[in-house]
């Protein structure tokens, strides 16, 4: 694979001879070398073709390492989860690889081992997505992976195959499996930032499956084994999603060995999941989950906001990258690094086609839950009203550069951006001119993104910590709605 760079952000270029430059709790002592041309990419372009069954089907060799990689896209979500029991897809996708109709759940995993191959199914996700820092959002469909050596990928596929056409949702499997979410549900009960979270989606995504974060007690007496096959059949079936494969494979060869595994693999159009997007909350709020005893404060500020086909996207990215995005962004250096308030603090954006908001969190102790608030609502406030410094923006946006190029230098991420531009219908040069679009950026772009999409006066505040210590002070920063931890 070969990526064209025509000019570099980052060559070699004369020590910068300025004096140091001050903004927002940094100094930058221009003495690293820095070019300000744009950095221009070509990505290789994978081949589109179809499989039988109406897999579309992106292929991208590349024989840098002897390895292939596949991932099918599926219709399983967790938004498809009967309605009020969520863990249905979670638990189809974990029992899945259990065991077969000829094989046991030992007899799988003792063949890939001596493969060297791993598959992976996974359920997708409907809610729990996108926190600031604690974990990403997706399109909200499941994937099944299967990845190894090139020389043995045909055997690898078989297996792969196996466990999607053939599973058995092994009645024993399925008790051992329950057994252990039933350990999980009661530790996550501990968990400020799953609780956080929960409430998070609660308040942004009321009155549907988004909102489930993930299995309860009550969900998981519920399940059956008849869910999950119910699920299978309805679900994991060629519905004219897209597949990937890359790696150490033509495109001929890749065709043939698909076509072999997966040509007994049938099934109908799925309906793409529905789901409303609404906008902004406009009154602000605090929700408090009172959780007696905690020696921390887990703080959630959020709202919807961005869509990914907005041309606001990209503006937005180059604004966090400032704000919250990285151990150079302001809430890092100042929320963390000058007052000392938590260990980790951060802000991102999810924007899928079910999950579209604003996120930023961090956990601190409790005697500081006040001070660290306020900061983190100035800097909100900072970044919406006053002008980014000109060296401050440029540093953001050869970071978000340098980032995007290193990660052409993996296939599979390539191969994830060709996915993605599918996925989305964006033009065909997207990732080609995407370093123009972020050096194109400006400061009258960076605030007014920040005064569309960073909430202040509309803010949706999370904290989970202990009642008797922050409730009074929470409602200096406006309408307290109050709930237990364990009614969550």
């Amino acid at each position: 694979m070969k990526l064209f760079i025509l000019s570099s952000l980052f060559a070699i270029a004369a020590l910068a001879q300025e004096p140091a430059v001050s903004f927002r709790g940094m100094t930058r002592m221009n003495r690293a070398p820095v070019s300000n041309e744009v950095l221009k990419v070509k990505l290789p372009r994978p081949v589109e073709r179809q499989l039988a069954n109406g897999i579309k089907l992106l292929i991208l060799e590349s024989h840098r390492a002897p390895t292939v990689s596949l991932t099918i896209s599926i219709p399983s979500s967790p938004l498809r989860d009967p309605e009020g029991m969520p863990g249905v897809a979670e638990a189809t996708a974990a029992l899945m690889p259990m065991g077969t109709t000829t094989k046991t759940a030992r007899q799988i995993s003792e063949t890939l081992a001596d493969l060297g191959a791993t598959v992976t199914l996974s359920a997708g996700a409907g809610g729990g997505g996108g926190r600031g820092g604690r974990g990403g959002g997706s399109e909200g469909g499941g994937t099944i992976s299967v990845s190894a050596l090139s020389e043995n990928f045909d055997e690898a596929l078989a297996v792969m195959s196996d466990i999607l056409l053939h599973p058995s949702f092994p009645a024993d499997e399925f008790e051992k499996w329950k057994t252990r979410q039933r350990s999980a549900i009661e530790q996550a009960r501990t968990s400020p930032t799953g609780l956080g979270n929960e409430m998070m989606m609660k308040v942004l995504y009321p009155g549907d499956a988004r909102h489930f974060t993930r299995l309860t007690t009550e969900s998981l007496n519920k399940l059956t084994r008849e869910n999950l096959i119910e699920h299978y059949k309805k679900f994991y079936v060629p519905s004219g999603e897209w597949a990937g494969i890359v790696g150490d494979i033509t495109p001929q060869k890749a065709m043939a060995s698909l076509e072999k595994a997966l040509g007994g693999w049938k099934g109908g159009p799925v309906a793409k999941v529905a789901v409303s997007i609404q906008p902004p909350i406009a009154e602000k709020k605090v929700y408090l989950v009172n959780r007696p005893g905690s020696v921390q404060t887990d703080l959630v500020l959020t709202n919807r906001a961005v869509d990914r086909m907005s041309p606001d996207y990209i503006d937005c990215l180059v604004m966090n990258q400032v704000l919250g995005s990285g151990p150079a962004a302001r809430l890092f250096r100042i929320i963390r690094e000058e007052k000392g308030y938590t260990y980790g603090v951060s802000s991102s954006f999810t924007a899928s086609r079910t999950m579209q908001h604003f996120s930023s969190s961090m956990l601190v102790r409790t005697e500081v839950t006040e001070p660290a608030l306020a900061d983190l609502l100035k800097e909100f406030k900072e970044i919406r009203d006053t002008a980014v410094p000109k060296e401050e923006l440029e540093g953001a946006k050869r970071t978000l550069v340098a980032s995007f190029a290193l990660g052409l230098e993996n296939p599979s991420t390539v191969l994830q951006r060709w996915m993605q531009q599918r996925e989305f219908g964006l033009p065909a040069d997207y990732w080609d001119t995407y370093t123009e679009k972020i050096a194109a950026v400006t400061v009258e772009d960076v605030m007014r993104v920040a005064k569309k999409y960073v909430p202040y006066d509309n803010v949706q505040i999370v904290a989970v910590g202990d009642g008797a210590k922050i409730r009074e002070l929470l409602k200096k920063f406006g309408t307290v709605v109050e709930s237990a931890a364990e009614a969550q």
